[in-house]
């Protein structure tokens, strides 16, 4: 009976887990690491420059996201230094803002864990954590967009014709060039997606610390779960994107 009148965090629970596996890099292996080990610690960044601090980003927003998932399902949290220190490092000479919110985020866990604190601090947690969160994301955004404008950029060359070309193929030469480079223009819809995904996550994020008090009642429950199906959707067109 008692057990039965304690708040429900599942859909909490549910929807860190997702969000948490939005945010994950989709190209890093994570068989074997840290088997059994909870919450989920950050997989180490062998990565160095600025591709080193968009996966570590994404591994402390993930980390932290791990953290919700198990108090809200009871969890007891024992690492009680900051988890986060190494990816710290990495993003620190890139995006000091970027650094400053893991840092937060990592402190936070630590202090759950040096409480000895369960599923009751779980209000408390997202509330201290959402501002360093947000600021997090912005950074992994920032950084992420900065990635992909240092990357070789594709070109179309025209071809060269001959001289006796006519009119009509150099018109259909000009057209097929031009369908190329509006397609190599066109954002990327596994990038499309994952960006979706993360922005999804902040508000979520948000949400529940907007409305800590009532986030293990039913109404919320059917929005977090409606979020967290979203969630695996947009997850899912990154996957699919990325395979194409």
């Amino acid at each position: 009976m008692l057990g039965g009148c304690s708040p429900d965090y599942s859909a909490v629970r549910d929807w860190s887990s997702q969000a948490r596996e939005a945010v994950l890099p989709l190209d890093v292996s994570r068989v074997g690491a840290e088997l059994g080990a909870l919450p989920p610690p950050p997989a180490p960044v062998a990565a160095e420059g600025r591709a080193g601090a968009v996966l570590a980003l994404q591994e402390g927003i993930a980390a932290w996201l791990g953290l919700l998932a198990y108090l809200a399902d009871d969890g007891w949290p024992r690492q009680r230094e900051n988890p986060l220190t190494e990816l710290v490092a990495k993003v620190q000479p890139f995006d000091p803002e970027g650094a400053a919110a893991l840092t937060s985020l990592g402190e936070i866990m630590a202090y759950t864990a040096r409480r000895n604190t369960r599923a009751p601090y779980l209000r408390t947690a997202i509330g201290l954590g959402d501002p360093h969160l947000q600021a997090a994301v912005v950074a992994l955004r920032r950084q992420g967009d900065a990635l992909l404008a240092e990357a070789p950029q594709a070109t179309v060359e025209e071809p060269t014709l001959p001289r006796n070309a006519t009119p009509e193929q150099r018109a259909a030469v000009q057209e097929l060039v031009a369908a190329r480079r509006a397609e190599l223009a066109r954002p990327h819809p596994a990038q499309e997606a994952r960006r979706a995904a993360l922005d999804r996550v902040a508000a979520g994020h948000a949400w529940m610390a907007a409305h800590a008090s009532v986030i293990s009642q039913s109404e919320a429950a059917r929005l977090l779960r409606a979020q967290e199906s979203e969630l695996r959707r947009l997850t899912l067109l990154g996957v699919a994107g990325e395979r194409r």
